[in-house]
């Protein structure tokens, strides 16, 4: 686990879920742009070798909220943003918590959560990512748009597979991965409540 607390009154919390054996690569990056957004942060890897119940998950999610509430963080004041493996998770943990928003970035297995959402949802998904074939992407828009009493979106980036936040030098994958930050971001900060005593 990763962790930045900060000083001052931090403008809410997020909760980062990395992809497998991501922590080290994504953590870093991830954790300063949201600091530089106001947001404390921890940064966690919830895969394990052999495959975890949902359930599990949850309960490993319930944790780390539990964590940042005893840091007086309440729950629409928190944030989860999940990348592959994690934003899997931070999809499970919008149908269980009603936290203030989450964001998943290309997550891998996904399946239509339980409905309703209690969390404003964002989905960002790579058109050519072998993960999460488009068929499954479009079940999960219907299911959501028709049953979801809180806001959910996803967003569909043309050309790029499963790393597209990750910047590259190519036009669309740098393109997909300025972009998904943008709207991670702007999704949290419409979002996520504000600590008292600042700006929103």
């Amino acid at each position: 686990m990763a962790e930045i607390k900060l000083g001052g009154v931090p403008r809410g919390a997020v909760v980062v879920l990395c992809d497998a054996d991501a922590l080290e690569q994504d953590a870093p990056e991830v954790m300063n742009g949201l600091a530089e957004h106001g947001y404390e942060s921890l940064a966690v890897d919830l895969s394990s070798p052999g495959p975890a119940r949902d359930d599990e998950l949850l309960r490993d999610v319930a944790a780390l909220l539990g964590r940042l509430g005893e840091r007086g963080w309440s729950a629409e004041q928190i944030g989860l943003v999940g990348y592959g493996f994690g934003g899997r998770v931070a999809l499970l943990a919008s149908a269980e918590f009603g936290l203030g928003g989450a964001v998943s970035v290309a997550p891998t297995g996904v399946e239509v959560p339980p409905i309703p959402l209690r969390a404003p949802w964002l989905g960002l998904f790579g058109d050519l990512d072998g993960n999460v074939p488009p068929q499954a992407v479009r079940e999960l828009r219907e299911a959501l748009d028709s049953g979801s009493p809180v806001h959910s979106e996803t967003v569909g980036y043309p050309g790029v597979g499963a790393g597209f936040h990750r910047d590259a030098p190519k036009v669309l994958a740098h393109a997909a991965a300025f972009d998904s930050w943008q709207r991670t971001v702007e999704w949290l900060n419409l979002r996520v409540v504000p600590a008292a005593g600042t700006r929103g």
